[in-house]
């Protein structure tokens, strides 16, 4: 699925608008944040790989500056198609930004990872880094998923359910 595509379907699915997408400074994107205000839904949905954690973190910080509105209350991560690690940002992850988006009023994450572990062609692992995070946060606010159906209604519904 082009990088492309993966925006359509996940759009359609959430009817999402995008708010801010991320390039690389030779033009290529790497990040799109999307969001569906009438739902309150605010989503990462990432590419291939960001070569600094200064452009990891510069998409999550801008998240959180719209959890922070009080517009949003569900996160979306779809990290599907991302081949970095972010596994470096873990301490960061997990001791800063969760707390802070917790305070602006998340009330739910769906993290949406590769069916399959994924490598990078460095060798980064980005299933183990996800689920690393995911584990170290061990908030029942935050559940990742491979499927975009069961995220979807976890994330909107509260319904965890097998598919």
């Amino acid at each position: 699925m082009s990088a492309y595509s993966q925006i359509q379907n996940v759009k359609s699915i959430f009817a999402l608008s995008e708010l801010k997408t991320f390039r690389m400074p030779g033009g290529m994107t790497y990040a799109v944040v999307a969001h569906n205000a009438d739902t309150g839904l605010v989503c990462d949905i990432w590419f291939g790989d960001f070569h600094t954690s200064e452009q990891f973190r510069e998409v999550l910080y801008f998240v959180l500056e719209q959890m922070q509105t009080g517009a949003y209350k569900y996160w979306l991560a779809d990290l599907r198609f991302m081949s970095s690690s972010f596994l470096a940002a873990n301490d960061w992850m997990v001791g800063e930004l969760m707390p802070a988006i917790f305070e602006a009023g998340l009330v739910r994450e769906a993290v949406v990872l590769p069916e399959k572990i994924v490598q990078a062609p460095e060798g980064f692992d980005v299933f183990g880094a996800a689920s690393t995070v995911l584990k170290n946060l061990a908030d029942g606010r935050v559940r990742g998923f491979t499927s975009m159906k069961a995220a979807k209604q976890w994330l909107l519904e509260g319904i965890l359910e097998n598919f």
